[in-house]
């Protein structure tokens, strides 16, 4: 069988909440009748309090008892928050906000990106046309947008997606009076479509 994802405590969720509630590990602790080492231990994951412990660290902190916990994912599972900050990569206009590791624990790159990116209104994301030896899959949140390639141009609305074979040249562009906001895929992904232009470049059109 293969190995199972699970809750377990977050300890520095606790400390956290102790902390923003001006608590202090003493106070806490004779609140829910422990010692103040045993509060110590919970904060650093030294200990597996009992389920009555836990609700009374809940009810003292006034949340939810799945607040005090963090969800453990199986080994080569890699969980993204909604945390990620929007960012401006080098020479690049667009903003990006990348929903999966940049980087595995092995040091080595995923095999595919997931990204979320904004383009301003009479902007592009590139001075240039870029090439990468990665295929590209793009879907259209809102807005609009036009993927230029070396022999034609594609205007996408919202809804619509685009694939692009890796080495093909493009430029993302937003014609449109609002911002383009676009989910992109990057990586080494089969297609599933099976007709293409010249340029193994799909377009699909939902509307």
């Amino acid at each position: 069988m293969g190995q199972e994802s699970s809750f377990k405590l977050n300890g520095e969720k606790i400390r956290e909440l102790r902390r923003e509630r001006a608590w202090s590990s003493t106070a806490l602790a004779e609140y829910i009748d422990v010692t103040p080492a045993y509060i110590s231990q919970i904060e650093r994951n030294l200990v597996e309090p009992s389920l009555s412990v836990l609700r009374k660290l809940a009810k003292a902190l006034n949340v939810e008892l799945l607040a005090l916990m963090e969800y453990g994912a199986p080994e080569g599972v890699f969980i993204s928050t909604g945390e990620q900050e929007e960012r401006t990569f080098p020479q690049a206009h667009a903003k990006y906000q990348l929903r999966t590791p940049a980087v595995l624990k092995s040091g080595e790159k995923p095999d595919i990106s997931f990204m979320v990116v904004k383009i301003e209104s009479g902007q592009t994301d590139y001075d240039e046309m870029v090439c990468h030896d990665f295929v590209e899959f793009c879907y259209v949140l809102e807005g609009c947008i036009e993927y230029r390639t070396p022999k034609r141009t594609y205007r996408l609305e919202e809804g619509d997606s685009i694939y692009i074979q890796k080495n093909v040249s493009h430029l993302l562009y937003n014609p449109g009076p609002e911002v383009a906001t676009l989910v992109g895929v990057l990586g080494s992904l089969h297609p599933h479509w099976q007709q293409e232009d010249g340029e193994g470049t799909v377009r699909r059109d939902d509307h």
